[in-house]
């Protein structure tokens, strides 16, 4: 009597089954890494975007006053309030424009519904906690807590000259004054800035930087430990949208052993305490007196980088290179 043929199993054998896992396992690993790039592309890419409206609006409240707005007002000549309150209506934020009240401090109780309101245009995408981080550190100088809408983007006022030996080198000359029209930017302090004081042209002179994650500290690399030993994710800088403090000059810094010194070569992604800062690879994004948007890398020369942020230094940025 023959014996009937064997049925063969159609299930995996284990050996089969750890081949596929396996097989998955590297084409994940080899997927991961394309998708985060494409990620954070499309993050610098709206991170652009949101500058381009910026510095599109900008260039309306222009055309509709005939100068730019002043970077912050202090409160010394009229209440403290930023750039980012006057072209608000400009942004398309009208709603968010007519509950804040222009005429008084920024940070006053009638405000803070609307320094409070999460503005996407003010963020960039690749800042971590995106889109809801908020600032509560004590305001300078009443101690005021309600929470603000934290924003990534600050006007450039002025170039710290008397605080790093680069810049002199830069200028070949001691200027001593944070005000001297040669290295001061395009959004000031209690001023308005007509087109004719911005004689080194549009399109060569920078308005608005990333100084992204705020006021959380980071230094290079998305480090949030700082070397000093001051506690983790300390408020260094003020973070809110609305924040007239949160605008920034340029010092540079240096890194040394895993430490950040203040005044220094490096002009990008050192840290973000009153610095250009984003959490793009290799740069960061900055909109143009023009109304263009930039990616300036990490490796820019100082002096090219301080060239581009005055508005009156009279220098020839051919002798720098490109940007």
């Amino acid at each position: 009597m023959a014996l009937p043929n064997r049925i063969r199993s159609k299930a995996f054998t284990l050996v089969e089954l750890l081949v596929v896992i396996a097989i998955i396992a590297v084409l994940i690993g080899l997927l991961l890494p394309a998708v985060q790039q494409v990620r954070a592309a499309a993050a610098r890419t709206q991170c652009g975007n949101n500058l381009k409206q910026i510095g599109l609006a900008l260039n309306n409240y222009e055309n509709s006053w005939g100068y730019f707005p002043m970077g912050r007002g202090t409160g010394a000549t009229g209440p403290e309030i930023s750039w980012t309150a006057f072209i608000l209506p400009y942004l398309e934020e009208q709603s968010v424009a007519n509950i804040y009240d222009p005429t008084i401090n920024w940070d006053e109780p009638a405000n803070a519904t609307a320094v409070g309101t999460q503005m996407k245009v003010y963020l960039c995408p690749s800042t971590p906690g995106y889109p809801n981080r908020v600032d509560t550190s004590p305001s300078e100088p009443d101690g005021y807590t309600t929470p603000r809408a934290c924003g990534d983007y600050s006007a450039v006022s002025a170039l710290h000259v008397s605080n790093n030996p680069i810049t002199v080198n830069c200028f070949n000359e001691n200027i001593t004054s944070d005000s001297d029209p040669r290295v001061v930017g395009c959004l000031i302090e209690n001023a308005t800035t007509p087109v004719a004081l911005i004689s080194d042209g549009l399109s060569q002179t920078v308005m608005i930087c990333e100084d992204a994650g705020r006021p959380t500290l980071y230094y290079a690399g998305g480090r949030t430990v700082p070397p000093d030993g001051t506690p983790t994710g300390v408020a260094q800088k003020e973070g809110g949208w609305a924040d007239p403090n949160a605008n920034f000059s340029i010092d540079g810094c240096t890194l040394s052993s895993g430490s950040v010194v203040g005044g220094g070569p490096i002009p990008i992604n050192c840290t973000n305490n009153s610095e250009a800062y984003s959490f793009h690879q290799s740069g960061c994004n900055v909109v143009f007196a023009d109304g263009s948007v930039h990616f300036l890398q990490t490796s820019i020369n100082f002096c090219l980088f301080s060239a581009l942020m005055t508005r009156a230094g009279g220098e020839v940025l051919l002798e720098f290179g490109d940007y």
